[in-house]
């Protein structure tokens, strides 16, 4: 027997049984028979991805991809976007200026906050494109999937990172649904259901909904608030049509958030005139005298320097011995991770809106027609303290006015139309299409220079009675057509080459609202417009080696539309014009093994991949004299090796993980921001490694019902919230963590149709910081945002 036939005792023994089988039959053939054994002896289950719009096996697609199917995502307890971190290699899911300010950042490719540039990694919903400033509820869900890489041909322009496809439930021919009760700490209430009803042979409908109350973990000292509060309520409606040659699926879906987000916290001050620590030729800190350096530095609270119209902040400055920005820094320094002072509320007001509608045409048996129409609409307001203390430097928005705070509000819509099918006798698979896709983003950020000071330097009225000092506030417009193909042939049984091709023509503008600063103070309130069109493409070749195991390399380029910054202007010889940033150029080479099958007699699944990856004209935010600057930085390379296994040890234990390894760096750090050159480093919001492992123990407990006990254990290395550490905004570094989640679940129990689950995330109460906001450049301070302390809850569902 041959080197490919030979295995392990067990597999043996079901290969004898199987060839006694087929000898009694007349028609024994050992490698047939063989064959048939293994796949019976192999018990991982397949997982279908649509990482090239088609639907195929994870293990035949040659891209990195990490794919969570409806029975994963329950058992890894992936509720929100930030759950998805501790299971994928290579994603980190960035939280910026606060705990609801969510940005995917997948090997370095990422948007900084406040910065008009459209996001490196693209979120789909049921294959419609949906971004907005908002994080979101994760409920009756079919499949996620994580596409990882420079993804332009397919995915379009802007996935210079990757893509993130989400995949809701979709009705079917079977009544049923489900209706899940849950509590835990923190007064944790959530009510999670569906119901699928088929209406005819052909129709059916679905709508789920999940509402969710719980209090706030942190306690904000300034007025005794609880804050990272969840208070949410979502529905979805879902109707589809399945004929014989026709088929349409229709999502709408709506969500309400409130609550109040999780505050920031002051980690440094920085005066005017200070240096950065590792290199005292460069200074930091605001580079011009501020409100902040002049009222907040000094330690003037009772100084009779000047007044403060805050008895708050007096009352906590006497109780823990502060006077300043500087004393007050080690303050909360010294305080529980649960414990802030925020002089805003953190108020949440988020409404979300989302419609798709997917139609196809059965063309021949091997021709389809597809057209996805999707709109989402985002409004979102929240008041954050930016600076996480209570000194009011720099409040945005005015609690006592219709001016709330940030205003992002998204409009989003698309229309993609697909012909797919195969060719040259299924030699040839092929796809190719248009997309329309137009976006308009209203941006208000109303800032108050400090608003806990009456009089003395600043003559400006109280903010009880009036609105803030000036406001940011644009509209700006995204218009984007593109053709695409891409086509995968087969060279020969083991060998497929793919090639894919995407041209899009960009049109982007921005215009300020009259009551601006710019547009009273620079006087723009024409609209601004720039155009550019360029090219994605995708060269990929890949070898079957047996049934097992398969390796590829592939080649791809891709690129982030430029555009306006919202609050920073340009001076040219032809006057006042808005400032903009350039269009980013990535482009990657891959390599990667994906393995299914025996290990010995263990099933196993094992993927790897390899890359490196070279972006010029980076897009970066630089945070300096009261706003927000997005340049680009000449040329960044990031490589990496990226691993994810699985183990069936036994047919009751099964074990995994994944680990990344990632090597960021601006190779050409000089980036050119509004005239200003900066060297950008480190690379922020990549560490060097993250990893997890997992065990999943189950069993049939007879009478009972179906027992499961996971655990989860997750390391985080050192990271970085700002690429000018060392430069203009020090003390960013971020200390690494690890996290053990661990989940046992009852599953139909005694077969009634009811299960428990009990959970307890973050067991060993691990203290630890996940993000931040770096504004050493404008108030001479950085803040940071904590992760969750422990939590647990139990859930009761009843299935029918």
């Amino acid at each position: 027997m041959n080197a490919q036939f030979k295995s392990s005792a067990s597999l043996n023994r079901v290969f004898l049984l199987s060839s006694l089988a087929v000898g009694i039959t007349g028609v024994f053939d050992p490698q047939t028979a063989y064959a048939a054994a293994k796949q019976e002896a192999r018990s991982i289950e397949e997982v279908v991805v649509t990482a090239r719009r088609r639907e195929e096996s994870l293990q035949d697609v040659p891209v990195a991809v990490s794919a969570f199917g409806a029975k994963q995502i329950k058992e890894r307890g992936i509720e929100t976007e930030a759950d998805l971190q501790i299971s994928t290699p290579g994603l980190q899911v960035r939280v910026t200026n606060s705990s609801n300010q969510l940005n995917y950042s997948i090997r370095g490719q990422t948007v900084d906050s406040f910065s008009n540039s459209q996001p490196a990694v693209l979120a789909y919903v049921n294959e419609v494109q949906a971004g907005g400033v908002s994080a979101s509820a994760l409920f009756d869900m079919e499949s996620i999937q994580v596409l990882k890489g420079p993804q332009g041909t397919l995915f379009g322009r802007n996935a210079t990172g990757g893509a993130v496809l989400y995949q809701t439930k979709r009705p079917d021919e079977d009544f049923g649904g489900y209706i899940t009760l849950g509590v835990g700490n923190d007064s944790d209430k959530m009510v999670e259901g569906a119901i699928n009803v088929p209406l005819s042979d052909t129709l059916a409908m679905r709508l789920a909904g999940m509402t969710r109350e719980r209090d706030g973990w942190q306690k904000n000292l300034y007025n005794g608030d609880d804050l990272a509060s969840i208070d949410t309520d979502n529905v979805r409606f879902s109707l589809s049509y399945r004929g014989d040659k026709v088929s349409n699926h229709l999502t709408a879906y709506y969500a309400d958030h409130g609550g109040k987000t999780e505050g920031l916290r002051l980690r440094n001050a920085y005066n005017m005139g200070d240096t950065n620590p590792s290199d005292p030729s460069v200074s930091i800190g605001p580079d011009q005298p501020t409100f902040a350096t002049l009222l907040y530095f000094p330690g003037i609270i009772g100084s009779g320097l000047l007044d403060t119209d805050n008895p708050r902040v007096v009352e906590l400055g006497n109780e823990f011995g502060f006077t300043g920005f500087g004393e007050y820094a080690a303050v909360q320094r010294s305080l529980d991770l649960d414990q802030v002072m925020n002089d805003q509320s953190n108020e949440n007001d988020i409404q979300h809106f989302l419609f798709g509608n997917t139609t196809e045409i059965e063309l021949s048996e091997s021709m389809t027609l597809k057209n996805i129409i999707g709109y989402n609409k985002v409004d979102s307001t929240q008041l954050t303290d930016v600076d996480g203390s209570p000194f009011m430097v720099l409040r945005m928005g005015d609690e006592h006015t219709d001016n709330l705070g940030y205003l992002y509000n998204t409009e989003q819509f698309s229309n993609e139309l697909q012909l797919a099918g195969e060719m040259l006798s299924g030699d040839l698979s092929y796809i190719l299409g248009v997309y329309y896709y137009k976006e308009e983003f209203e941006n208000n950020i109303p800032l108050k220079f400090a608003a806990d000071y009456l009089d003395g330097i600043l003559d400006v009225p109280p903010p009880a009675g009036f609105g803030p000092a000036f406001a940011y506030h644009a509209l700006s417009e995204d218009e984007s057509k593109s053709v695409f193909v891409q086509g995968t042939y087969a060279l020969t049984d083991n060998t497929n080459f793919t090639a894919g091709y995407r041209h899009t023509w960009e049109e982007v503008s921005i215009q300020h609202y009259p009551d601006s600063a710019y547009a009273l103070g620079a006087g723009l309130t024409d609209k601004f417009t720039q155009k550019v069109d360029r090219p994605s493409w995708l060269l990929s070749l890949d070898y079957r080696i047996n049934d097992e195991n398969m390796v590829y390399l592939s080649h791809r380029g891709s690129w982030r539309t430029g555009g306006f910054n919202n609050t920073s202007i340009n001076i040219t010889p032809n006057g006042i014009v808005p400032d903009s940033f350039k269009p980013e150029k990535a482009w990657d080479i891959e390599a990667g093994w994906k393995f299914s099958g025996l290990i010995g007699d263990v099933p196993a699944r094992i993927n790897m991949a390899a890359y490196q990856q070279t972006v010029e004209d980076v897009q970066r935010t630089v945070y300096l004299d009261v706003t927000s600057l997005t340049g680009n930085v000449q040329e960044t390379e990031v490589k990496g090796i990226e691993i994810d296994a699985q183990f069936d040890l036994t047919s009751w234990l099964e074990v995994g993980g994944m680990i990344a390894w990632t090597d960021a760096e601006f190779t050409k750090p000089l980036g050119d921001v509004v005239g200003y050159n900066f060297a950008f480093g480190p690379y922020a919001d990549a560490p060097e490694y993250q990893w997890s492992v997992y065990f999943l123990a189950q069993t049939d407990i007879e009478g009972l019902g179906h027992l499961t006990f996971r655990g989860d254990y997750y390391s985080n290395d050192d990271t970085y919230f700002s690429n000018l550490n060392d430069t203009i905004g020090p003390g960013t570094e971020l200390d690494g963590y690890e996290l053990l989640n661990v989940r046992a679940a009852l599953e139909e129990i005694a077969g009634t149709g009811f299960s428990v689950v009990g959970y307890v995330r973050n067991v060993t109460d691990e203290e630890y910081e996940r993000g931040g906001l770096p504004l050493a450049g404008v108030l001479g301070t950085n803040a940071t945002i904590a992760g969750e302390p422990r939590t647990w809850g139990v859930e009761l569902t009843y299935t029918f």
